[in-house]
């Protein structure tokens, strides 16, 4: 193999880990949907506000320890950088 196939080849596998990673974000999202639905259950068979307001403090602490960290933003921009640079 020459070293521009083994550019290609190497630039082909980043821009399929990128495509992964995205699918990746995608999934979670969803996933996280449904999780935000289980919430809005609960909030709209609250007793009180009191209860509703707790119901929205959990669901702002589920968005953010679950789903921010589960989307894994770190890959996604390593990602982006590795494409900026396969020169292609």
């Amino acid at each position: 193999m020459n070293e521009t196939e083994i550019k290609k080849l190497a630039a082909t596998y980043t821009r399929e880990e990128a495509r992964s990673r995205l699918q990746h974000v995608a999934n979670e999202l969803v996933k996280a949907s449904f999780n935000i639905e289980e919430y809005i259950e609960r909030f709209d068979s609250a007793e009180n506000d009191a209860h509703r307001a707790r119901i929205v403090n959990w669901a702002l602490s589920h968005l953010v320890c679950n789903i921010q960290t589960n989307l894994r933003i770190d890959l996604l921009a390593n990602s982006q950088a590795a494409l900026a640079n396969t020169g292609l």
